[in-house]
């Protein structure tokens, strides 16, 4: 009697956890920039109006300097627009952690700062606009997953990425759940894949939190390429 192969225990495909999602586009090597056809609204900080008919971001590094530590980000659409581009800096004695992220006018929309490293916990300022915190994103200390907890101006948990922890994610493509604050519900994505980052999340998701989740992919691929210069430092010590 033939018998039915029982089906591997696989992870649900992206489709079927976060349906809301556009398919997979490719990035151009020279993007064009987005024209905002949508109406600022009062209340609105200034630049998140270019997230309100988004559901989807693409985060491509595009030249990088002084030993890989200054890096240019362009932030893109679905289409292959780009949206905002990112900065981070690196100075001697300065921040931890300093990116800013500005519209195509070059008007600042976003700014990530960590200052203190005197704790074993990281943890990521997020000014929208600079000066003005809405959030932080911090990294918990846990030898087995990934885990950062995305919080607002007062320090409640909104929203948890959850992932393969960083020793095992610095090389080859990644996928970070996000997730509401019990964990009972996938409302999004990030994705690291070659030479890109991959963030999705509901249409209707209110704009900080895509501004928040935007930040905290640049912060989850900061600390791969921290933990993946690492392991090569001591490779090479070994050799």
């Amino acid at each position: 009697m033939h018998q039915t192969k029982p089906p591997e225990d696989e992870p649900p495909s992206y489709n079927v956890i976060a349906p809301y999602a556009p398919p997979d586009t490719g990035v151009p090597s020279a993007p064009p920039s987005y024209q905002l056809d949508t109406p600022i609204l009062k209340g609105l900080p200034p630049g998140m109006e270019h997230l309100l008919q988004i559901n989807q971001l693409i985060v491509k590094e595009k030249f990088t300097v002084s030993q890989g530590r200054n890096s240019t980000f362009d932030v893109l659409n679905h289409v292959g627009q780009r949206v905002f581009q990112a900065f981070q800096d690196v100075v001697c004695c300065g921040p931890l952690y300093d990116v800013k992220i500005k519209d195509n006018s070059g008007n600042d929309v976003l700014h990530l700062l960590e200052s203190c490293g005197c704790t074993c916990t990281r943890e990521m300022e997020v000014h929208c606009p600079p000066g003005y915190p809405v959030g932080f994103v911090k990294v918990h200390n846990n030898m087995m997953v990934t885990h950062l907890s995305i919080m607002n101006s007062s320090k409640q948990v909104a929203l948890l990425i959850l992932g393969p922890r960083f020793q095992n994610s610095i090389f080859g493509n990644v996928t970070y759940e996000v997730k509401s604050q019990d964990e009972q519900h996938v409302v999004g994505m990030i994705k690291m894949e070659g030479d890109h980052i991959l963030v999705s999340f509901p249409l209707d998701l209110e704009v900080t939190l895509k501004a928040m989740l935007l930040s905290s992919s640049l912060y989850l691929d900061y600390f791969i390429k921290v933990s993946r210069s690492n392991l090569e430092r001591r490779a090479r010590q070994n050799s």
